[in-house]
């Protein structure tokens, strides 16, 4: 602390009366700073905010409210000498609260002057916004999602149009059908595409117009590529308007049908192609109605996330109650959004035969017990009765418990959607000679005979239109499907008809209770690993993912070193040298391979020997070999649950399971 008689009579006395005036504010922490930053006031908003009370903070200089990086780098220093030069110093920034932990911070730093107008000392007021940067964060990884599911598409060109026409958005599917690379071609208007006579007669235009008047334009015609070919286009434009009505914009989705029509000009006549080119019709149908409910889907949740999130730019407006009701809110739609996601992300992998599986000994009732447990909310929220008889001996499966457990949360899930109101569900698990049978079964609104056949078709749902009672893109029992015949079984759905009530039933090969489990295969983790004593350099881009696992691993008392990117990554492992290293692929900037590559050029001495895990998106066996070959030890796919991290992390140091 900083001798009494460094602070002048006039700014004690202003100091007093400061004091008195802000003692009972509790929305902000304000506080006041001699010439060297020792803290000598302290409100009662800065108690709340940072945890400390004022007998515990007064006389320490202010840069115990910073990160330790902060400090180390001169940054408290340097934000008083900005306020001493320019009279205010003002920022948003990461800070630390008693316990340790962060909040987002605003920050603003004033001089205070005495009557001679000499600086006497530094006034701070400090704001959390965390929930208001959670928000925006939530909203900002929502708005990633949709962009990266829009732009993986290739069969469809999908762009978007500012109100005059320009391009401001490209996809995959538009560089593929048109020919244009997205830097050859944003900012351009879209009558690009469009026929020299066509441009002339202003058709690109009544096209906007139309849109923009009754909400959407569909037309067939001749559309042009880079190269100057022509191809016939089904395309439809629709007007995109914000929440107070004002146009934003146009959404442009563009369909190559040229072959189909040269098909249809031909006239082919044989029964076989007749046949052929109904059913890739009705596929191309299947796919419209798939799309129009997933942009349904997509944008019910975004529309709330996005307008919760305007309210919560000023959280100050509204009551703390609302406040909270808008970030549930926010974390419910893209809950809902993510689910989304991963059903079209499941089918994509399991359609390319890119699923991964980790088998082990299951005990089917465990699973079954997990989900009804899981379930139980959604079916009380409709005064649904949720039952489920299981046999008091094991039941024994080889199998991914995680998948598992997906097949019969989808079939739940499925069940009690369309049941309703104080209706019936039961799960009945049984064992029939050499097979275990899982049975769902309602008295919910049945499957018309029709359907019934098609009930477990990718993108097929029995209504697909606009005004249907149940949401959902149609994916679950397709997915059920493949999982159960990967692990070897079968599904079978049974209905008497609409209103009559449903039973699917899956059927899953036995594994003997006294059999061994194939020891090559088994991913199962260790009831308990010794990990404490081994420091870890984590180095991941996504701060998500740091903090889950920095938790899990410092739970298991693990040293934990974390780095957003290679390079503080290299830096962080030649100070700090860790027993392991375990860092992401696919990283802005340098990948894990680069960071990998320079660690293995160092010295032993210097750390080119530490043990490495390769933690990421990309599964595949050829992306794991070229991982084991660039240096890593191990090879982890996300997500990895933490006992395969943790043991992984025990093998590559030589630990022993205890």
């Amino acid at each position: 602390m900083r001798p009494k008689e460094s602070v002048s009579p006039k700014f004690a006395e202003a100091q007093e009366h400061f004091r008195l005036l802000v003692a009972g504010v509790e929305d902000y922490a304000i506080f006041l700073l001699d010439l060297d930053g020792h803290v000598i006031s302290w409100n009662a908003g800065a108690q709340r905010i940072k945890g400390y009370r004022a007998e515990e903070i007064i006389g320490k200089h202010f840069s115990a409210l910073y990160p330790p990086e902060d400090v180390q780098s001169g940054r408290p220093g340097r934000e008083l000498e900005i306020a001493r030069r320019e009279g205010h110093y003002r920022e948003e920034g990461w800070r630390l609260r008693k316990d340790g932990t962060s909040f987002w911070a605003s920050v603003l730093i004033n001089t205070v002057k005495d009557a001679d107008g000499e600086i006497s000392g530094f006034l701070k007021i400090t704001r959390d916004l965390t929930q208001r940067r959670r928000a925006e964060d939530a909203l900002r990884q929502s708005e990633e999602r949709f962009r990266l599911l829009v732009e993986t598409v290739e069969d469809y060109a999908i762009f978007m149009l500012d109100p005059q026409g320009n391009i401001t958005s490209w996809n995959r599917g538009a560089e593929r059908i048109k020919g244009y690379r997205a830097e050859e071609i944003l900012g351009r208007h879209f009558s690009t595409f469009y026929r020299p006579e066509d441009v002339r007669s202003g058709h690109p235009q009544h096209e906007l117009a139309v849109a923009s008047s009754e909400g959407r334009y569909q037309e067939e015609g001749w559309r042009v590529r880079k190269d100057g070919s022509l191809f016939w286009a089904d395309v439809t434009i629709t007007a995109v308007h914000d929440d107070s009505g004002t146009l934003r914009g146009f959404a442009k989705v563009t369909r190559d049908l040229t072959q189909r029509r040269e098909a249809q000009q031909q006239q082919l006549q044989l029964v076989g192609e007749q046949a052929a080119r109904a059913e890739a019709e009705k596929a191309n149908q299947i796919k419209d109605e798939f799309l129009a409910v997933l942009s349904h889907e997509l944008r019910t949740p975004l529309n709330a996330i996005v307008g919760w999130a305007h309210l919560l730019r000023n959280p100050g407006s509204l009551p703390p109650e609302q406040v909270t009701r808008g970030l549930e809110a926010i974390e419910r739609n893209a809950t809902i959004q993510t689910q989304i996601v991963s059903d079209v992300l499941d089918i994509s992998r399991i359609t390319s035969g890119k699923i991964r599986l980790s088998p082990r000994r299951v005990d089917v009732r465990d699973v079954v017990a997990a989900a009804v447990d899981t379930t139980r909310l959604a079916a009380e929220a409709k005064r649904i009765e949720l039952q489920s008889t299981l046999p008091p001996e094991p039941q024994i499966v080889w199998a991914d418990a995680d998948r598992l457990q997906q097949v019969v949360l989808n079939l739940l899930t499925n069940a009690v959607k369309f049941t309703p109101r104080g209706g019936r569900v039961e799960a009945t698990l049984t064992a029939r000679d050499s097979r275990i049978e899982l049975t769902v079964r309602d008295n919910g609104m049945g499957i018309a005979p029709e359907f019934l056949p098609h009930v477990f078709e990718t993108f097929r749902q029995a209504d697909s239109s606009s005004s249907r009672t149940h949401g959902g893109l149609g994916l679950g029992l397709a997915i059920v499907k493949r999982l159960v015949e990967l692990h070897g079984g079968q599904v079978r759905a049974l209905s008497e008809g609409e209103g009559l009530g449903t039973a699917v039933t899956v059927t899953l090969p036995v594994l003997s209770v006294t059999g061994a489990a194939p020891a090559a295969q088994s991913s199962e983790a260790p009831a308990a690993i010794h990990l404490a004593g081994i420091s870890v350099l984590l180095v991941d881009d996504h701060a998500d993912s740091r903090e889950v696992l920095t938790a899990f691993l410092e739970d298991l008392g693990v040293v934990v070193y974390c780095a957003a990117g290679a390079g503080e990554g290299l830096a962080l492992l030649r100070k700090a040298r860790p027993d392991v290293l375990v860092s992401d692929l696919e990283m802005p900037g340098e990948s894990g391979y680069a960071l990998i590559q320079k660690i293995r050029a160092l010295p032993p001495e210097a750390g080119g020997l530490t043990p490495a895990i390769a933690l990421t998106a990309y599964a595949r066996t050829d992306e794991r070999m070229q991982a084991l070959a660039a240096g890593f030890q191990a090879h982890l796919a996300k997500p990895a649950l933490p006992e395969e991290l943790a043991a992984t992390i025990a093998w590559v140091v030589g630990w022993t399971r205890g």
